[in-house]
């Protein structure tokens, strides 16, 4: 099956295309041509590259569950500051309130 599938793919390539290949030529100001080198990637740099960015990945997604705990803690602070504010304020309205409405009744 997958045999068969190359064969199919094979068939409908068109090949390479049919004009001439483009040179392109680096010329300094003297005019004289610059050969340049092509360079390629060595193998074990590549598999390094991509172990270091599965690393990476990984740290990253130890740092946003980090992020998300230190946040829930911050959160829950807050939400008893909000609290304890809130219950300060009706503790202090009760205060000064009560005498008034004990005094109407």
């Amino acid at each position: 099956t997958i045999k068969a599938k190359i064969d199919e793919l094979k068939a409908k390539d068109p090949g390479a295309f049919g004009a001439e290949p483009m040179i392109v030529e680096v010329k300094e100001a003297g005019g004289a041509g610059v050969e340049v080198a092509a360079a390629g990637a060595n193998p074990q740099y590549l598999e390094i590259e991509e172990r270091l960015n599965a690393i990476e990945g990984r740290i990253e997604f130890v740092d946003a569950e980090i992020a998300q705990r230190v946040g829930r803690k911050v959160g829950r602070d807050i939400g008893i500051l909000y609290g304890l504010v809130a219950g300060l304020i009706v503790f202090m309205m009760l205060l000064v309130l009560l005498p008034k409405l004990i005094g109407y009744l």
